[in-house]
């Protein structure tokens, strides 16, 4: 603001102070007035916390065994849908209509009659006669009572908590604190009794005992499958099966290779015997040979019967060329033995030759016993192949029967869970033990809401300022005279040389 106009506003207040003065008087008169004999709002608030701990002091089965799926304490954080959840319920008309249900009206929660309330009147008409002329349905004094309580309920979350600040604005205090301790007794007793259904635990037993139905005919399956299997426990006897299995193929496999071992040495014990003779020279002895001495008389015989036959056959005759033959056989054995002795050996058996023999005669014991080991371990391990492949083909069934049982073992024992659940959360509702507590308790207002007289006063103090300047600005447009620079320039657009007051003049 330059000095023009400075100089401008301060002439112009002065010349019109008598007009500031009176309106800001009036207006500030007004404003003091207004508060003086307004009606004092006031406003109690409570403060509910809502938590999600009732699962700590649940006892079921099953729940206090620590396992990732059966954890100690099932406990949800409270999520910001519950938050509202709760605020809805604060606020609800059906809590409001149950929190005055044992009142009289207006009269008897205190609240006089008062000139605003009159004019409130005045403003349903309307809406009444829009009601009446739509057949709309009739509204009792406690349904107008209801909703004119709930115009002044109001509800919110604090800020990065899990707390909800409920509050209720009325002209008396006491009435507000009353109809807020009235409301939040009636939201606990609704708490308990929304958040537990007494058919619950009935339920639960009436599925608890379907399901043991259940469990029990699933158990016989499986003990019936198991009989007639002979599979217990299938896994177990599945690794005790490939273990024996495991084992009896190493047995036999050390059997077939003691086996070709034993084999081998009968080969080569074979091929040594039939290289070692069995019996050894012991002494050797010249005798007589008794064959040479029989064979002489012979050929003196058959000389002399070749010699008659000469006399009464041709030389060449059969008769004679027979004997001639024998003859001459005769007389080559007797050419090829020149001397009348022959020598006699005796012997005895062979040391070595009867060691090996022995030795492979152990060989094909060892050998024999050995296949009947290997033939018995094939058995075996045949036999335990098709046990293994007998459970491996039941496995399923098996498998689907005792998953069966689990399942419905699961169900059975959640179903108790639930009803043991549900009994317990009865208890706890009958004692008063939910998910809500209340923090802060409906408080009695010492000061007034509205108004506040010390603001009021000041915003008074200002607009009374405002007003009365707008109202002096407003007549100096209003009026056709100049009375200063910088109206001529703002009427001329032409400068000012010099300003004559009246008092100069007036001197002269």
């Amino acid at each position: 603001m330059d000095t023009r106009n400075l100089n401008y506003w301060t002439e112009l207040l002065w010349r019109r102070r008598n007009r500031v003065a009176t309106v800001a008087i009036a207006v500030f008169a007004m404003v003091v007035v207004g508060t003086i004999f307004w009606p004092p709002t006031y406003r109690s608030t409570a403060q509910i916390l809502i938590e999600d701990n009732r699962a700590q002091l649940l006892v079921s089965p099953g729940i206090q065994d620590g396992s990732p799926q059966r954890p100690t304490v099932i406990s949800n954080p409270v999520t910001e849908e519950d938050l509202n959840s709760e605020r809805q319920l604060l606020t609800s008309d059906y809590l409001v209509h149950q929190a005055i249900a044992g009142l009289n009206g207006p009269s008897s929660a205190g609240e006089a009659p008062h000139l605003m309330g009159a004019f409130g009147v005045l403003l349903a008409l309307p809406e009444q006669g829009y009601r009446i002329l739509h057949s709309a349905p009739d509204m009792t004094a406690t349904d107008s009572w209801a909703l004119s309580l709930l115009a002044h309920l109001s509800s919110s979350v604090i800020k990065r908590s899990n707390i909800i600040e409920v509050s209720f604005t009325s002209r008396d205090p006491q009435w507000s604190q009353k109809f807020l301790s009235l409301l939040i007794s009636h939201y606990l007793t609704l708490h308990a009794r929304i958040s537990h259904d007494p058919q619950a635990e009935r339920f639960f037993q009436q599925q608890a005992n379907l399901e043991q139905a259940k469990l029990a005919a699933s158990e016989r399956q499986l003990r019936a499958f198991q009989l007639q299997t002979g599979i217990s426990d299938l896994p177990e006897q599945r690794k005790s099966l490939i273990e024996r299995l495991s084992a009896l193929e190493l047995d036999e496999s050390k059997a077939t290779a003691q086996l070709a071992s034993a084999q081998g040495e009968i080969s080569a014990l074979s091929g040594l015997l039939r290289t070692t003779p069995q019996r050894i020279g012991k002494e050797v002895k010249s005798v007589q040979d008794l064959a040479l001495s029989q064979i002489k008389p012979q050929v003196m015989q058959l000389r002399a019967e070749r010699a008659d036959l000469l006399t009464r056959y041709q030389p060449g005759s059969q008769r004679v060329a027979e004997i001639d033959a024998k003859l001459a056989a005769e007389e080559r054995i007797l050419n090829q033995e020149n001397h009348l002795e022959v020598s006699e050996r005796s012997t005895d058996l062979n040391p070595v030759w009867v060691t090996t023999d022995s030795d492979l005669s152990a060989a094909k014991t060892n050998a024999a016993a050995l296949a009947a080991t290997q033939a018995k371990l094939q058995t075996e391990v045949d036999k335990s192949h098709n046990q293994l492949n007998y459970l491996v083909s039941n496995e399923s069934e098996e498998d689907r029967l005792q998953q069966q049982v689990t399942t419905d073992r699961e169900a059975y024992l959640s179903y108790v869970r639930k009803t043991e659940e549900a009994r317990a959360a009865g208890a706890l509702n009958s004692n008063k033990i939910l998910n809500v507590a209340l923090a802060q308790p409906p408080m009695l207002p010492l000061s007034p809401l509205f108004p506040v007289v010390w603001l009021n006063f000041t915003i008074g103090f200002l607009l009374a300022v405002g007003l009365g300047v707008a109202a002096a600005e407003f007549d100096e447009r209003r009026d056709p005279r100049i009375y200063s620079a910088a109206t001529i320039a703002r009427e001329t657009g032409l400068h000012t040389v010099a300003v004559f007051s009246d008092q100069g003049l007036s001197g002269r």
